[in-house]
């Protein structure tokens, strides 16, 4: 936890309960996730303790730009707080921003910029709302700040401007916040693995939780709507809108194991297969419990036990948290 509060504490809206102590803070998350659960029908909720997360390590952000200002929305609010430092991001964001100032302020640019902290370098893309043309000026002043040794790649409306290597989909395509709480995800779906031998992995992504399984020589295919996430997986992923044309009961009858990483609206459709289907074992990852409740609940209704939820403190003093919930079915259920 934080030494002291943040500088912007109370007026950014990134931040909401940093003014707790940390017996404080785990006892709100904690009892968020309980409330979720209870209103969803469940009586004995197997919650974990919650696992933190420590600040100054989360790798992406997405900075509100507008006509050259740089910062987080007010919350509840369109307004801009100039954000100069923020103390959950790695150092690398941090030294950026006043480079990315200097190169945009005078251009009166509105939009998002989206960066993301990878192993290589910055990678930054910058998407206008009015869909800027590259003007002379304009791209000179991205041309200068593609020059930056931090940078990888600068991106412009979907438009690759500057790229030192390949690095596949874009800084706004999901990736998990921080490097540190994607290894704790990691560690908590192996925990849960046995002998299963065919994994089907629902929401994918670049392959979070595919590719440490196929390194262990479990057979995986990784599922997501985005193809240039999936294609980072190659001949083990598989493009499909798992909203519009989830995988059905059929296709994954035989599956010894099904994990599904959805976003916030939950994974309706798909947990309706899931539950008419014959796995027996089903790992949730979920940023938001409400959601996860409700899917959870249909997967109890179709014969699934709730065996464990382990917090993740992935959002770090937001209201927000994640979760990794395991199911286990009866064979003779």
């Amino acid at each position: 936890m934080l030494e002291k509060k943040c500088q912007y504490f109370g007026s950014c809206g990134g931040c909401v309960w940093q003014d707790l102590s940390e017996k404080e803070y785990v006892t709100k998350k904690e009892n968020f996730i309980r409330r979720a659960f209870q209103d969803a029908g469940f009586k004995n909720i197997p919650l974990q303790p919650l696992i933190l997360v420590p600040t100054g390590t989360r790798r992406r952000a997405c900075f509100a730009l507008n006509h050259g200002h740089i910062g987080f929305n007010q919350e509840h609010s369109h307004q801009i707080i100039e954000i100069f430092s923020c103390p959950l991001l790695v150092p690398a964001i941090n030294a950026i921003l006043p480079i990315l100032r200097e190169k945009l302020q005078h251009l009166k640019l509105s939009g998002d910029i989206f960066i993301l902290a990878t192993d290589f370098g910055l990678d930054i893309h910058i998407k206008t709302k009015q869909n800027s043309k590259l003007s002379l000026d304009l791209l000179e002043n991205l041309n200068q700040l593609a020059q930056e040794p931090s940078i990888i790649r600068l991106v412009y409306n979907n438009q690759p401007l500057f790229e030192k290597m390949p690095l596949g989909a874009f800084a706004d395509t999901f990736m998990q916040p921080s490097k540190e709480g994607e290894k704790t995800l990691i560690q908590l779906m192996l925990q849960n693995i046995s002998d299963e031998k065919t994994v089907v992995d629902l929401f994918c992504g670049k392959g979070t939780f595919t590719v440490p399984l196929l390194e262990r020589h479990i057979a995986t295919t990784g599922y997501d709507n985005v193809p240039e996430a999936v294609a980072c997986l190659k001949e083990n992923g598989q493009v499909r809108d798992l909203f519009r044309s989830p995988l059905t009961s059929n296709e994954l009858n035989g599956t010894d194991l099904v994990i599904l990483d959805p976003p916030r609206a939950g994974a309706l459709a798909q947990i309706e297969e899931i539950a008419a289907s014959n796995v027996t074992k089903v790992i949730m990852i979920s940023c938001n419990p409400k959601t996860a409740a409700r899917d959870s609940s249909i997967l109890c209704q179709s014969g699934f036990q709730l065996q464990t939820i382990t917090p993740v403190d992935q959002f770090t003093y937001s209201n927000h948290v994640e979760i990794v919930a395991t199911f286990i079915k009866s064979t003779s259920f």
